[in-house]
């Protein structure tokens, strides 16, 4: 397998809404439920192999500071990346407002080298009480040509498959992420099939006074 390909990306979006934790559960498998919120921009990086296309990718990933008095610092790093990610929090309106208005539009006059675009709709574990349409969102993403993806830093849900879908992309221009989230989704809903089906045999059988396994019927009295 050839050298690992260098790849910048950069996360952003308004303070908050857990670009730290989607970056520490991606490249340590660990999350601070008493992350502090950044106050300068942080660097970290893993290498991801793709056996299938021969290829190794580092990921050098930058964690950006979201707080507006210090927007300004985040042009510096996302000018020359080569994979761009809007983080916003699902609870959260103002933060898909901000990603809308200011992010991505503020990208535009800086990026100059057409950089893959990815849309993150973060803490999916906090659906309860979510705001914010997960169809706005993928519907904002297909208007800029973006990857969507669904995450959750706490419960460590489609974090993986967000930087996998991203390499992909890298590696092939024209791939399809889109059909491959939904082979992850059939595959997931069949196993979850599966299990409430074992779960409803499962029913049927008791164990007898002897240790053995029998069918849940009643006894007729002797």
């Amino acid at each position: 397998m050839e050298e690992p390909e260098n790849v910048k990306v950069v996360l952003l979006g308004e303070s908050g809404v857990g670009k730290t934790s989607i970056i520490t559960q991606f490249t340590a498998n660990k999350f601070n439920e008493k992350c502090p919120t950044s106050v300068s921009s942080q660097f970290t990086s893993k290498i991801v192999k793709f056996p299938q296309f021969n290829k190794t990718i580092r990921f050098d990933i930058w964690d950006t500071v979201g707080q507006e008095k210090y927007r300004s610092l985040a042009k510096i790093f996302y000018k020359d990346a080569k994979i761009i990610i809007f983080v916003y929090d699902i609870t959260i309106d103002f933060s898909f407002k901000a990603l809308k208005d200011f992010w991505y539009k503020e990208t535009l006059s800086i990026a100059d080298n057409k950089p893959i675009f990815a849309i993150v709709a973060n803490k999916s574990d906090l659906y309860e009480k979510q705001t914010v349409d997960n169809k706005d969102g993928e519907a904002f993403a297909d208007e800029i040509n973006a990857l969507f993806q669904i995450t959750s830093a706490l419960s460590n849900t489609g974090i993986t498959n967000l930087f996998e879908n991203l390499g992909k992309k890298i590696i092939i221009p024209k791939y399809d992420y889109k059909k491959n989230n939904q082979k992850l989704e059939e595959e997931y809903l069949k196993q979850i099939k599966e299990e409430k089906k074992g779960k409803k045999k499962d029913k049927g059988i008791k164990i007898n006074n002897n240790g053995n396994k029998e069918k849940g019927k009643k006894k007729k009295c002797c």
